[in-house]
């Protein structure tokens, strides 16, 4: 078993390089993370997680997080009925109709699929950390690895995750308990991956020595 973690980005730029309006590029956005789904179920990974939107994402205007939120659910509207569907994240500065239809999505999802698309809406460490230690704080005698695993937004190590658009930064988008995660960073803004640059990206990963800290034998 093991699972993988997208950053989409790019489609402001390839919006502009392509002259189509932020909603198009929203669409073509939409178009390949469905492909990006199936390729990684072909992959043999089980759960693939998309970080949908930082907690700043959701201070830009309205209908820029309309555009968004629309591009992404359209994604699960599609797949839903073919795969288990799930999210996390920092719930509260999400608009709740958009809420409520993932929930709804969720519900209907195929449980007994196999493989899990997971959602992480409204990433930031910093707001994540501080949700569970409220959650706990005068109610637990420490706060131990294992409650910050069972409470994460990501509730297993992520193995590799593929950053889109020519960006070397996470921008609030690390996984809080994948310290060993294998990251790539891909040149191509996300509606212009191939399934080539895909299948290029997991060689890369897969071929790396994996040591999680320790001394090689």
């Amino acid at each position: 078993m093991s699972n993988l973690m997208l950053l989409p980005d790019g489609m402001r730029r390839w919006s502009k390089e392509h002259g189509v309006s932020l909603d198009d590029s929203y669409a073509a956005m939409t178009d390949k993370l469905v492909e990006f789904v199936d390729w990684a179920r072909e992959e043999g990974f089980t759960t693939f997680y998309i970080t949908v939107s930082s907690v700043a994402n959701y201070s830009r205007s309205e209908a820029a997080v309309e555009t968004a939120m629309n591009a992404f659910t359209e994604v699960v509207r599609r797949s839903h009925d073919s795969l288990n569907f799930d999210f996390s994240g920092t719930l509260e500065v999400v608009p709740e109709s958009w809420l409520s239809e993932l929930e709804v999505l969720r519900d209907k999802s195929d449980k007994g699929s196999g493989f899990t698309l997971h959602y992480i809406l409204g990433m930031s460490l910093s707001h994540e950390v501080i949700g569970i230690f409220n959650k706990f704080n005068g109610k637990i005698p420490e706060l131990t690895e294992e409650i910050l695993t069972e409470n994460a937004y990501v509730p297993e190590p992520v193995d590799y995750l593929i950053r889109m658009g020519d960006s070397y930064r996470m921008s609030s988008f690390f996984p809080l308990m994948s310290p060993f995660a294998e990251m790539f960073f891909s040149p191509q803004l996300l509606p212009d991956m191939t399934r080539d640059d895909f299948d290029a990206a997991l060689r890369d990963l897969r071929s790396r020595d994996r040591r999680y800290g320790i001394y090689p034998t």
